[in-house]
């Protein structure tokens, strides 16, 4: 009975098989997942869009008016 244990200890406690390398390194994402340029078109639309609501809040409050 003993030797039994002692032959299973004298074996390796991890399999021999190698974990699978991988064939390429990851390639860093893009913020959101888009280009450069679309990201620069979505930001000056978003300038543009917050321009406008403030334009709009500052003639409904009448700190500022058109002059017509």
């Amino acid at each position: 009975m003993l030797d039994d244990f002692r032959n299973a200890d004298a074996g390796t406690f991890q399999d021999d098989t190698t974990a699978p390398e991988l064939s390429e390194e990851p390639q860093p994402q893009d913020a959101l997942g888009m280009t450069p340029v679309q990201r620069f078109v979505l930001a000056l639309m978003f300038f543009f869009s917050m321009f406008l609501l403030g334009t709009v809040c500052l003639l409904v409050t009448q700190r500022i008016w058109l002059p017509l």
